[in-house]
């Protein structure tokens, strides 16, 4: 489905989202197939930070990894780290409710889920116990996401969404992977990690 490739998009690969998901703002182009957006007063940029933990929540999601989803919500701020067990669990809920479109293997049918009833389900026990407001970039990413969900579930589709987000994820370049290509460098080769440093302190201090 391209309108699900094209928000996976904007998300892992440009880091740019146009985050108004009316119907109207989405243009198909017959002639080159291919899904055209408008109305970019909505769009917004998001940190390389934000999406890389962002992204590895979801691909947490997607394996049924419950921990992992609560370790990374706390770093990202979705949770201080002092909830309850009650409202732990309603985040965890809520975020695997979202990320199973992403884990079922084969077509996903949008048409035959409950994403929005579910999550309905559980927003009385989140307002409750509720600690801390989201992360301010959650509201007009998931403000995509939602209205992406249910353009799907409307038009009635089912296609492979987990390898569509797999495709992409496999492809992705976190900064602490090339933090480790570094430090990796560094310990094969110190010599030439050293001269680089050098050459950096040098430049820092022609510039000063």
């Amino acid at each position: 489905m391209k309108i699900m490739e094209l928000c996976l998009l904007e998300l892992l690969e440009f880091g740019f989202m146009q985050t108004d998901p009316n119907w109207a703002n989405f243009l198909y182009d017959p002639d080159q197939r291919k899904i055209k957006l408008l109305d970019f007063g909505a769009s917004r940029s998001y940190s390389k930070k934000f999406i890389d933990t962002y992204v590895k929540i979801i691909k947490a999601a997607a394996d049924d990894d419950r921990d992992t989803v609560l370790r990374l919500s706390q770093k990202l701020g979705f949770l201080t780290g002092y909830e309850s067990k009650v409202m732990e669990e309603a985040h965890i809920d809520a975020v695997m409710i979202l990320g199973e479109v992403f884990r079922i293997d084969g077509d996903y049918n949008f048409s035959a889920r409950e994403t929005t009833l579910k999550i309905q389900n559980l927003i009385p026990t989140m307002l409750a116990h509720r600690l801390c407001p989201p992360p301010e970039e959650i509201y007009s990413l998931h403000r995509k996401l939602s209205g992406v969900y249910l353009l799907c579930s409307k038009l009635n589709v089912a296609f492979p969404a987990r390898k569509q987000f797999f495709d992409m994820y496999n492809k992705y370049k976190f900064d602490d992977d090339l933090e480790e290509v570094q430090q990796r460098q560094k310990i094969q080769y110190p010599g030439v990690a050293k001269s680089i440093e050098s050459d950096i302190d040098n430049l820092v201090g022609i510039m000063k």
